[in-house]
């Protein structure tokens, strides 16, 4: 299992991080407790939410 930082849109993921079998990404920083959505299960629609997965899929050919 991988544990990666969310990173921001314009921050690309490197291959190795998300080259596991899990990953676990940690949103911490982009979504604060007290202040705005906690958590990336969040219902509030983020860029940063989608970016590992688009950055899966745009891998996966």
């Amino acid at each position: 299992m991988s544990a990666v930082a969310m990173r921001g849109v314009e921050e690309p993921y490197p291959h190795g991080v998300l080259d596991h079998r899990l990953v676990s990404v940690d949103a911490s920083a982009v979504f604060t407790r007290g202040n705005g959505p906690a958590g990336a299960h969040s219902d509030h629609p983020r860029p940063e939410s989608t970016h590992p997965l688009l950055s899966l899929a745009d891998r996966s050919h």
